[in-house]
């Protein structure tokens, strides 16, 4: 009997797939293959001990595809053939995490979650935060964003709620909100101060506490589920030229080879809180980073080094060191507007 002993939820996190797959049988060899839709993503015969044929590392081949085509769930299911039988697991529906999220949560997790670890955001005024989130199929889901705006000649703050399309797909689907308080100020047609903005979409709901305060430096990132997200950035940055190549002289011409020079930016960040310390520690580590020039021309780079020593007590001043040089060996143009020095503000960077 041909028997495949895993049988994952109907929606499952890539970090619950087990290390081992075990497959009973009495046939000399088995062929497996992994299949999403149409298309063969891994195949292999396994030749089995005991009756049992084991399957290893199954996650990496699930979160390799999905990181490969930027996606962030897709279908899949196991199959097992020998020269007389056929098993197959039941076709599911797995979630890229690089977080430990245990096997039976996974519908309740994106049902109450948005697809990130910050529990709330501080947001400057003028940028832009994306949180992205899974719809369920078949479910509609009331959406609203609540603003906290101070209005002029009014003594307090008060809440207004702007209403949003719902949102009901037949599919399970990945959703995304853009959070940009000046556009949220524009719609409110209120003469005031937004303060405060709290995004809901059913069940899931985040919160966005708006600063005054510009952020040095930007960057945009694959998050933990694989999602768009953006890290503001008050810092300070230290930007050192290492020049690192050899030089060959021949009838006194002295020219260049193997040039490995290259820019790389020391960047230590202003006081940060022990959720925003740990949540931008995690982010800094994922593979696909770009940085937001002022241009508005985003350039992938890498993080080199990453010193980060998190502390939860009150009283702690946490920040992150990091250094960061451009994945392409190319200097780029610097080309920043004039600013009258008068006229800009100054922020002490560590209070």
């Amino acid at each position: 009997m041909l028997t495949i002993r895993y049988s994952p939820q109907d929606f499952s996190f890539t970090s619950s797939i087990p290390d081992r797959i075990d497959i009973s049988t009495d046939a000399a060899s088995v062929f497996v293959t992994v299949q999403t839709g149409t298309s063969i993503i891994f195949e292999t015969e396994l030749f089995p001990y005991n009756k049992i044929a084991s399957l290893y590392d199954l996650r990496s081949i699930i979160e390799d595809f999905l990181a490969e085509r930027r996606l962030t769930h897709a279908n899949f299911v196991i199959t097992a053939d020998s020269d007389t039988e056929e098993a197959m697991t039941p076709e599911r529906t797995f979630i890229y995490s690089r977080l430990n999220i245990p096997y039976w949560s996974g519908a309740v997790y994106i049902q109450h979650h948005f697809l990130t670890t910050l529990s709330s955001f501080v947001l400057p005024r003028n940028a832009v935060q994306c949180i992205s989130f899974l719809s369920l199929p078949n479910k509609t889901l009331t959406c609203y964003t609540e603003c906290l705006i101070h209005a002029v000649g009014e003594p307090t703050p008060r809440v207004v709620r702007l209403e949003e399309n719902p949102i009901n797909y037949t599919a399970l689907r990945l959703c995304a909100v853009n959070v940009m308080p000046e556009q949220y100020l524009q719609r409110l047609k209120i003469n005031g101060k937004l303060l405060q903005v709290t995004v809901h979409r059913g069940d899931l709901a985040k919160t966005f506490y708006i600063t005054d305060r510009n952020p040095n430096l930007t960057l945009t990132v694959r998050n933990e589920f694989s999602c768009i997200e953006f890290i503001h950035l008050n810092c300070v940055t230290k930007r050192k030229l290492a020049l690192d190549r050899s030089t060959a002289t021949c009838l006194g011409l002295t020219t260049f080879y193997d040039d490995k020079s290259a820019y790389e930016h020391e960047v230590e960040t202003s006081m940060l809180s022990f959720e925003q310390a740990n949540h931008i520690s995690q982010l800094l580590l994922t593979n696909e980073i770009y940085i937001n020039e002022q241009s508005g021309v985003q350039l992938p780079i890498i993080i080199t080094d990453l010193t980060s020593e998190v502390s939860d007590a009150d009283n702690a001043t946490n920040s992150i060191k990091f250094k960061w040089k451009y994945a392409k060996q190319r200097f780029p143009a610097v080309s920043k507007l004039p600013l009258n020095i008068f006229d800009t503000p100054f922020h002490r960077t560590f209070d």
